[in-house]
């Protein structure tokens, strides 16, 4: 399951090396030895057809389009550069050019994620929902409108389009790169016949997060049996993008909300609305997909949902609504809530169904760092009044606690996997494939013991190798 996180692509390295030929012969004094060297730009020109087709185009090879322009109009116009002097100069300037080009297409790579590991292909769908009983709050005179994206076992071997990671009409300049990776999904594979039924499992995504940002773990759940429907909630995720062309950005900022108290003080109380739109999100699409078993307009899920036996998870914030959805409506039967904020009623009552609560190590108590600054004290507060009403609460009807040492917040989400640095995947010293492999096991174990019934040695202690082997704890809470 390793990943080719760090690499350039095959086209692209074959520019960059042939370029690197080029140059290092034109700063040698044997140049003139060989005159074929004279063709590589023309040879690289035409590798860059393939390269924009297949590949696509990223901002971070900009300084290597810009070194191959350079080297075509020098052999092209040979009376451009006519002193040695400059020549070399050029050369070593061009160099530098390549070096910047190779560090941000390794820094900020076209990623790729892991492949599931289940028995099941898997298929996806999008589809655009509307609750015409309820408003935006941004924009009162509009229906709510939800995207979801679907994942489902497809049958084996499916032909059509693969799905990228992220739809570019979604992404900045930033993240462009984000629509031209490739997941291990295609688009409206056929279902698979190895069940009659599946259980479904809804993902609420992070604070300004995306439906697609745990593709990973929603690719896995489907290989092993499950449907999985993440959320985009418009106004809120970073980019909703509809049908109809319409792309909704979100209205949160992205701030330091532990600055101040007032700060602060707005976070809190954002988030609580934000808890309560989402939840609301989410029975709207437990309702429309009892719609959909019924009769599917896309002839896809009818008749082959398991509602009986539906659960739902959810990272960051999206853990909170998980949890708080999960106390509201009784549908849901079991909820695994990564590292996530909670609020609403579900902080005081605790959860209906059975929680499975995945975190980084226990935060320290605030009063034991006691030269830390307001903000990190306020930081700290909430995260340790989070994990002591946490594990108060959710004992009432039975759960787990898992931690993974070395983790950080992000590791519960794809993004580690976007950079091989840590500085830019914001990932914690755990190497982010082998966070992913245990939070992958531990939530399919979660979900086949509430779910399909299915005994976990995993879950119940009976094998502890794998924690062992990987240094985490799991708290079983009965």
């Amino acid at each position: 399951m390793a990943t080719r996180g760090g690499r350039m692509r095959i086209f692209e390295l074959s520019i960059v090396v042939a370029l690197l030929g080029y140059i290092v012969n034109l700063l040698s004094p044997y140049r003139g030895e060989y005159l074929w060297f004279g063709f590589v730009p023309l040879l690289c020109l035409l590798a860059v057809a393939p390269h924009l087709i297949v590949e696509g185009y990223r901002w971070q090879m900009l300084p290597i389009y810009s070194v191959l322009c350079a080297c075509l109009l020098y052999e092209t116009v040979p009376s451009l550069i006519t002193d040695v002097q400059v020549q070399y100069v050029a050369g070593l300037v061009a160099l530098c050019c390549l070096g910047v080009g190779i560090v941000l297409s390794t820094a900020f790579p076209v990623f790729q994620l892991p492949p599931p590991t289940g028995p099941n292909a898997v298929g996806t769908q999008i589809r655009h929902l509307i609750d015409g009983n309820r408003r935006y709050s941004a924009d009162p005179s509009s229906p709510r409108e939800l995207m979801v994206q679907i994942w489902y076992p497809a049958a084996a071997s499916p032909r059509g389009r693969v799905a990228p990671y992220r739809e570019s009409v979604t992404t900045t300049l930033q993240d462009a790169r984000f629509s031209l990776v490739k997941t291990h999904s295609i688009f409206d594979a056929p279902l698979a016949g190895s069940q009659t039924r599946y259980p479904l499992l809804l993902y609420a995504p992070s604070w300004n997060g995306m439906r697609t940002e745990n593709t990973l773990l929603a690719e896995e759940l489907a290989s092993h049996g499950y449907i999985v429907a993440a959320i985009d909630h418009p106004y809120s995720s970073l980019a909703t993008a509809f049908p109809d062309g319409r792309v909704v950005r979100t209205k949160l900022l992205d701030e330091d909300f532990y600055s101040s108290e007032a700060a602060f003080s707005a976070f809190l109380k954002t988030a609580e609305v934000q808890i309560k739109i989402r939840t609301d999100d989410v029975r709207l699409v437990l309702d429309t997909f009892e719609d959909f078993d019924r009769a599917d307009p896309e002839g896809l899920l009818t008749n082959h949902l398991d509602l009986d036996h539906t659960g739902i998870f959810g990272f960051s914030l999206g853990g909170g609504v998980a949890a708080q959805a999960s106390l509201l409506d009784r549908r849901l039967k079991a909820c695994v809530n990564m590292d996530g904020l909670m609020a609403g009623e579900s902080l005081e009552r605790g959860t209906i169904a059975p929680l499975f609560v995945m975190s980084e190590a226990a935060p320290p108590s605030p009063s034991s760092i006691p030269d830390a600054s307001p903000s990190t004290r306020r930081e700290l507060a909430l995260e340790w009044e989070q994990f002591v009403q946490m594990r108060k609460l959710f004992t009432t009807y039975g759960g787990y606690w898992l931690t993974i040492p070395k983790a950080k917040h992000f590791n519960f989400s794809d993004y580690p996997f976007s950079s091989p640095l840590r500085i830019f995947n914001l990932s914690g010293p755990i190497v982010p494939i082998n966070a992913a492999r245990s939070i992958s096991r531990y939530a399919l174990a979660f979900f086949d013991q509430h779910l399909k019934r299915i005994d976990q040695s995993l879950l119940t202690g009976k094998d502890p190798g794998f924690e062992r082997s990987t240094g985490l704890t799991l708290s079983p809470i009965r």
